[in-house]
């Protein structure tokens, strides 16, 4: 199944770049498969027994092209991106509610119709939805069916520097485009005979019993998110705190939850002993208790991946089957990214399979390196050995995608994740048990401390020296990691002579690269205007200097400040309480104006920042030289769009930081 899932992943991942048409890969596809076929089923020559196998590697390359690309709508004539300058309406399905305040839902939605020149046409694509709500409009479900009167976009908002980009996000689930509906734009248009699914209807009933359990606020936040994954409840420092330990896998249910249930099962039903009537009932029951959390959890990506590979050890166990974890693990990535492929850029799916494949690699080379004397350090040592091998393949994705590492992960990880072990079947036992009198409160109690411990060990890890430092690494940085974890692996269990030249090799490679990105950021020079509302905020970057102007002070601008610095390698960050007049960035001229202040500065300007409330005064906007203006989150909505105006009919780009995101330059 390795064989077979290598190519197959590969050609989904050159197909999200390939537009149709699709006949040329067709042709290309059965071409290579009858060559494989006609070579497979006659007797071969030996010195070209190789052949076949990498006819059919080929052809699977070509197949999972295929397959990304059959997948792939946005293409289509139908799209909701071809048709989004001339429709009026949309008529769309609710997919996921990912949060829910008083008056506002965001949730992601799938375009059923387009309303153009009064008629609906077929229509298909994801969208992102903001929808804002009174205290008269129903709660937002999935499975609704919407009608909307609002424009949709493309999703082009930009991040802070280093910040959350909501266009990655979006793109991993192929969504391209984005709505905002205000209140009276959007109303239900039906929901399905039967009402919510029976595991959406578990959801909110164990929702409820958490609320009627007595855990205080954030303690209840905290058991929703290990029993549920669903962590919109939790507050942020609460969230950092499990990111900066590096135990944040334990919220988000993963091979964790379903390995604890699996064994649970197996433990209760252990009495009906090995034959082959007492296996058949023991796998029954894991199967149906498996996919019922999975369900209850959303079908998550990584509790599929765990699901579909204990499925497959509980169906071998059944019949008596032999099984290989690595054959397992590839087994279930064929079949979950047949059904999905674009699992393959979601970031959970691909932590989970690195991780059980740096556990399947790794552990039996790391475990045999020592053997402790007695049960209790064998014991440790296990923990050890686990939480290591999964973090050997983990930890160059992480670097490259949050340019941090967790250096406590380890001590952490052997605490929590015991503890959340114990969580979860307490967690089980309060749902079931917490109506009971003496027993719920009991129950409850025990919960209650449980949880307390899990917050505090996490903000002790998070909050020791060092724990959570910058380290940047590149794509490439990336690869050579995994390149150099390859190679070295080789070496060092399994004696390869080549394999010490490659690890030298990486490692030179590595070091060159590291040096040349040293020397560059030493020479880096930029200018943002952050997107935090509180206050206009603006920072100018030279080398390893950060220079922060603001006119606000709210928690929001210190994380833009935080993840600007970690992103860039800042070393040295200042802040100052108010904005410049005039900043100079490669010879350009940056001029910051109060939107109803006189025009002031240098009188040929490159870029005019306008920021603060008031009219904006119109001699600002005809200086000679100027570029480009840039419109601070903190002007009036009026004032914002009069200047819009004016840059349009002048010629001049406008850039809006409350509707385009951030400014960045260059």
């Amino acid at each position: 199944m390795l064989r077979a899932a290598v190519p197959f992943v590969v050609g989904l991942a050159l197909g999200r770049g390939v537009p149709p048409p699709l006949a040329p890969w067709w042709v290309l596809m059965l071409t290579i498969f009858g060559a494989w076929a006609v070579l497979s089923f006659r007797k071969q020559v030996f010195t070209l027994r190789w052949l076949p196998g990498v006819l059919l590697g080929v052809a699977l390359l070509f197949f999972g092209v295929l397959w990304q690309v059959l997948h792939a709508d946005r293409f289509r004539e139908d799209h909701v991106g071809r048709l989004a300058a001339e429709a009026e309406g949309w008529e769309v399905r609710v997919v996921e509610v990912t949060s829910e305040k008083a008056h506002l839902v965001r949730a992601w939605a799938e375009v059923h119709s387009a309303m153009v020149d009064g008629k609906a046409v077929p229509a298909r694509g994801g969208l992102l939805l903001t929808l804002l709500k009174d205290s008269t409009t129903a709660a937002v479900e999935p499975g609704d069916r919407l009608l909307l009167a609002s424009r949709v976009e493309p999703i082009h908002r930009i991040p802070d520097p280093g910040g959350f980009d909501v266009r990655k996000w979006a793109a991993s689930r192929r969504v391209f485009h984005e709505s905002f509906a205000p209140v009276g734009s959007w109303r239900p248009f039906g929901r399905p005979a039967g009402g919510p699914d029976l595991f959406e209807q578990a959801r909110r009933k164990i929702a409820q019993w958490l609320q009627a359990s007595g855990l205080p606020e954030r303690e209840r936040a905290l058991a929703k998110a290990i029993l549920l994954g669903q962590r919109d409840e939790m507050e942020r420092d609460q969230n950092m705190a499990f990111v900066r330990s590096g135990t944040i896998h334990v919220l988000a249910v993963s091979g964790t939850h379903v390995g604890i249930i699996y064994v649970a099962v197996l433990w209760g039903l252990l009495f009906l002993g090995k034959a082959r009537r007492g296996r058949i009932i023991r796998g029954v029951v894991a199967l149906v208790a498996l996919w019922a959390y999975a369900g209850l959890t959303g079908f998550t990506p990584s509790v599929l991946r765990a699901t579909v590979m204990f499925t497959l050890f509980t169906v071998a166990e059944m019949v008596r089957w032999r099984t290989d974890s690595l054959n397992s693990l590839a087994a279930a990535g064929v079949l979950l990214l047949l059904w999905d492929p674009d699992m393959l850029v979601q970031l959970g799916f691909q932590l989970s399979f690195l991780a059980v494949l740096g556990i399947a690699v790794f552990y039996r080379p790391l475990h045999l390196l020592w053997t402790p004397g007695n049960a209790p350090f064998r014991f440790l040592w296990s923990l050890v050995v686990v939480s290591l091998a999964a973090q050997a393949f983990t930890a160059p994705l992480c670097l490259y995608v949050f340019q941090a590492f967790p250096v406590w992960f380890l001590p952490a990880n052997m605490v929590i994740v015991g503890l959340v072990g114990i969580g979860v079947y307490g967690g089980v036992a309060l749902l079931v048990l917490h109506a009971v009198p003496v027993l719920g409160p009991f129950i409850t109690v025990l919960m209650k401390w449980l949880l307390l411990a899990l917050g505090f060990l996490s903000a002790f890890f998070a909050g020791l020296p060092g724990a959570y430092p910058a380290i940047r690494v590149g794509f490439w940085g990336m690869v050579g990691l995994y390149l150099l974890m390859a190679f070295g692996a080789a070496w060092l269990f399994q004696g390869h002579r080549m394999a010490r030249l490659g690890t030298l090799a990486c490692l030179a490679a590595l070091l060159a690269g590291w040096a040349w990105t040293a020397h560059r950021r030493n020479e880096q020079s930029a200018f943002a205007v952050y997107s935090d509302r509180d206050g206009a905020g603006c920072a100018i970057l030279r080398g390893r200097t950060l220079h922060v102007f603001t006119s606000g002070n709210g928690p929001r601008l210190a994380q833009c400040v935080e993840d600007h610095a970690r992103s860039t390698g800042a070393v040295r960050v200042l802040v100052t309480g108010s904005l410049p007049t005039e900043v100079g960035l490669d010879g350009r001229s940056i001029i910051l104006l109060p939107a109803n202040a006189r025009g002031h500065g240098s009188p040929e300007t490159a870029i005019l920042v306008l920021h603060g409330k008031g009219r904006v005064r119109i001699d600002n906007l005809s200086r000679p030289g100027l570029e480009q203006l840039v419109l601070a989150p903190d002007m009036d909505r009026g004032s914002r769009a009069w200047v819009r105006r004016q840059g349009l009919e002048a010629g001049i780009p406008v850039h809006d930081v409350r509707l385009a995101g951030a400014y960045v330059r260059p």
